[in-house]
């Protein structure tokens, strides 16, 4: 039996987890791996690493040398940043794993929809699950829409999930399985 890869990107809100229970009681777990990705927007404002180690062997730290604040380098700040996203991943890791599925869970930096334009085209990916905040008009002209602009580059089907608003029950249908 083929496996094929669905991708589930969330941004951190409990509308686009909301795309979660459509996946676990739509898809079968014995035909789909499942890769979770969280992007985030590029850390700015931080100095980068030195090009090269500095020699310390001749050199004598004087007085205002030692009380030096030392820099924050970009990469320990893309590094923590990501060690915390990839943390908020881990209980939507371990409800579909539960369920049975395979999971992956990536963090990425950049614009969202050309972070998961990039992994649906590197990973081979057969299908995006999403939320979408259901967003139209003026508000969708100035906020902008990442659903709508994956959905109008994907080469792949995007599944779309509206979110409901809480205490409004499952919204997902009953009885429903798709199998490739």
């Amino acid at each position: 039996m083929t496996r094929h890869k669905v991708l589930i990107p969330l941004d951190g809100s409990e509308f686009s987890r909301q795309a979660l229970p459509y996946v676990r009681k739509l898809l079968v777990p014995a035909s789909f791996d499942v890769t979770l990705l969280r992007v985030a927007g590029t850390p700015e404002g931080f100095t980068s690493p030195p090009a090269r180690p500095v020699a310390l062997s001749n050199w004598v730290l004087g007085p205002s040398e030692t009380n030096t604040t030392h820099p924050i380098y970009q990469s320990q700040v893309w590094d923590a940043l990501k060690a915390e996203l990839r943390a908020e991943l881990e209980p939507d890791v371990g409800l579909l794993a539960s369920a049975g599925f395979n999971v992956d869970a990536q963090v990425r930096f950049g614009d969202a929809a050309d972070e998961i334009i990039a992994l649906v085209e590197s990973e081979a990916v057969s299908l995006v699950v999403m939320a979408t905040h259901g967003r139209s008009g003026l508000g969708r002209l100035l906020m902008g829409s990442v659903a709508e602009a994956v959905l109008r580059r994907s080469r792949v089907p995007i599944m779309m999930v509206r979110p409901v608003p809480a205490g409004d029950g499952d919204a997902v249908p009953a009885g429903a399985h798709v199998a490739v």
